[in-house]
């Protein structure tokens, strides 16, 4: 007889955000088991119980509270994951946003903690779980960036520089985890219309004199497609990077913008 195969554990950082959770939930229906990790053991029991109560048993969902700022935190979640479960098959890094601010009025402290948190984070989550995961026999990480990778805006300089430096954190270590069959890749959303972009395109708004809905159809109308992607875009192509549908793609950065970026 067949022994059947593990059931994968997936592990998402930033899981009570806009898209965190929707790749929770795309994940979790697949039939994974997924550990939610955030800073806020309320917010993240709440994301769960929504969770589990829309995809029933379809998967099943644990919680660690872990804060990706710190090594010792991150570090303590991976022991504690493994002790739980005893093995990680993928890890999806969607924690960590920076300021909306042009260069002078930008302060260390935004530069400092957007770096420890998106990047810094990525590298602590990676460094802590690809043993771990090569051990399982290989798996796949996602770094969820943005579109600003290759297309920096000047509202936005401290996400700019943060997402490229994140993208060669990505491409390099891909080269070294391959060898141990884990598959690392960037996936760089637009705007996607979550509580985040809510906040975002006031914010645009108020400097300009428009509403932030106004904002967010001038966006939408600069995309050949003529909208803003939804959590679920995002979660469905989280998912398929994720699946052995893409064993053979790493070291890739996917651009999810409904084709509005000019960069190539």
């Amino acid at each position: 007889m067949d022994t059947p195969a593990p059931t994968p554990v997936m592990v998402v950082s930033g899981a009570t955000g806009g898209m965190g959770s929707a790749v929770v939930e795309e994940i979790a229906r697949s039939g994974a088991t997924v550990a939610l990790l955030g800073r806020n053991e309320k917010r993240l029991d709440r994301t769960r119980r929504s969770i589990q109560n829309r995809i029933g048993d379809a998967g099943r969902l644990v919680t660690y509270e872990t804060d990706i700022n710190s090594t010792a935190s991150v570090d303590s979640f991976a022991a504690r994951l493994m002790a739980d479960l005893g093995r990680v098959d993928g890890l999806v890094h969607s924690a960590g946003d920076g300021p909306l601010a042009p260069l002078a009025e930008t302060d260390d402290a935004m530069w400092q903690s957007t770096f420890n948190g998106k990047l810094m984070g990525a590298v602590r989550l990676a460094r802590a779980l690809a043993g771990p995961m090569a051990s399982s026999g290989g798996g796949s990480m996602v770094m969820i960036s943005g579109v600003f990778r290759k297309d920096p805006d000047p509202l936005f300089p401290v996400n700019s520089a943060i997402n490229a430096a994140l993208a060669v954190f990505a491409k390099s270590v891909s080269k070294d985890l391959g060898r141990s069959g884990i598959r690392v890749n960037v996936l760089d959303p637009g705007a996607v219309r979550t509580p985040l972009w809510d906040e975002i395109a006031k914010a645009i708004g108020e400097r300009s004199g428009a509403t932030a809905e106004e904002i967010s159809a001038h966006v939408a109308a600069q995309s050949p497609l003529g909208t803003l992607a939804e959590p679920s875009d995002v979660a469905h192509t989280v998912g398929y990077l994720l699946s052995p549908a893409a064993r053979h793609l790493t070291g890739a950065a996917i651009t999810l913008d409904g084709g509005a970026s000019a960069g190539l």
